[in-house]
């Protein structure tokens, strides 16, 4: 879960003793899918995986695509003449 000030809040109601009632709000599914919709990272809760730390760049859409283009190229041309080499032998 990303650290946000909603999940700041629910630690809180969590260490004080607080019931699921006084966090449920804070927690509910249709609040954090709102932070996917608007763009609002502290609207709800939400979650990264670890490849989110892999990201290092955000390219357009367009240069997204050239790029994996270009790599998918550069994979065939310099390992599929070995692979079919092999295979031939």
């Amino acid at each position: 879960m990303v650290k946000n000030s909603i999940s700041d809040e629910v630690l809180r109601i969590q260490n004080e003793g607080g019931e699921f009632a006084d966090e449920r709000e804070l927690v509910s599914g249709a609040r954090g899918a709102q932070v996917y919709e608007t763009g609002d990272p502290e609207h709800g809760l939400w979650w990264a995986g670890q490849a989110h730390g892999l990201i290092d760049d955000v390219p357009t859409v367009g240069e997204l695509v050239t790029r994996i283009v270009a790599e998918a190229e550069e994979i065939i041309s310099s390992r599929l003449p070995k692979m079919t080499a092999v295979a031939q032998a």
